[in-house]
């Protein structure tokens, strides 16, 4: 996907016109079901001062994320065809969900249609003055999109059952997830690449891991969620309680319900064992506040 990121004006553009669009539907009426706030992203850390640490002072600031962050304990339980290899790198999704919702997505591509119009009127104007590296990158740009085009309609043209609910599964998912993040207020250093903290490595970290459920056509068959405030819900599809209408076996089900009891557990025990942990922190660091 790298040679997609070769304009950075066009770049610009399309995440401008992606964001809009987002939006404009917001103001329209649609939630995002965003739990992550913009001003989770706007910490500033005071510089040393008398009796000041910096360096303590972030890491007071680590240990409240951290704390606001464990406020609920979700475990679930899936059955899996495959453990894919990859590795979480924030940096890597952000810049991998940009592309897919450009390239990927009917939306995406026809803002970036609309960006190359422009470009190419632009273009146009300067006749004689057009440099020959502006219309290599402009016809670049042109047959990247294009064959994204191309890729795009013969998915969603596919006569197989199978592959045009793959298509729709994945379109649902990059919308989803492009409206989770496009609205971010996210700080990026002067080469484009994002400024990370601990808030939005957690945030992306589990919408990656939402992209890569959903993609592989995982399963949830057990959820339990844990709340500070004492609520506690679980969740079971119904297959596990009906065998004669699904295709689990009910020894297969009662494995499953033993898996998920453990793993509750043993999750609820490091939750517990987290939050006293971070308390006590807090704790210690008391003496050393800033006067």
């Amino acid at each position: 996907m790298q040679d997609r990121v070769v304009n950075n004006q066009s770049n610009a553009d399309d995440k401008a016109n992606l964001t809009r669009i987002r939006r404009e539907k917001s103001a329209n009426g649609q939630s995002l079901d965003v739990t992550t706030t913009n001003s989770s992203y706007k910490i500033k850390i005071p510089k040393d001062g008398a009796g000041e640490s910096t360096t303590l002072n972030k890491f007071r600031e680590t240990i409240k994320d951290v704390l606001e962050e464990i406020t609920s304990l979700e475990v679930n339980t899936m059955i899996v065809g495959t453990i894919p290899m990859t590795k979480f790198d924030a940096q890597e999704f952000y810049t991998n969900l940009i592309e897919n919702t450009m390239y990927k997505t009917e939306e995406g591509l026809q803002d970036i249609k609309i960006s190359l119009l422009e470009r190419s009127s632009d273009l146009k104007q300067k006749g004689a003055a057009l440099s020959q590296s502006e219309l290599e990158g402009y016809n670049r740009d042109l047959a990247i999109y294009k064959r994204a085009e191309r890729n795009f309609s013969d998915r969603q043209n596919s006569q197989d059952p199978r592959q045009k609910e793959l298509f729709e599964i994945e379109q649902a998912c990059y919308e989803d997830l492009a409206n989770k993040v496009l609205q971010l207020d996210i700080p990026k250093n002067p080469d484009g690449s994002i400024i990370t903290d601990a808030p939005m490595i957690c945030y992306f970290r589990k919408l990656w891991e939402i992209q890569q459920s959903v993609l592989n056509g995982d399963r949830i068959y057990a959820q339990t969620k844990f709340h500070l405030d004492g609520d506690l819900t679980n969740k079971f599809v119904d297959d596990l309680f009906v065998p004669s209408r699904s295709k689990i076996d009910p020894t297969m089900a009662k494995l499953i319900f033993d898996l998920h009891y453990q793993a509750v557990e043993n999750a609820q025990k490091k939750w517990t064992d987290l939050i006293t942990t971070c308390v006590n922190l807090v704790k210690d660091l008391i003496p050393f506040r800033a006067k």
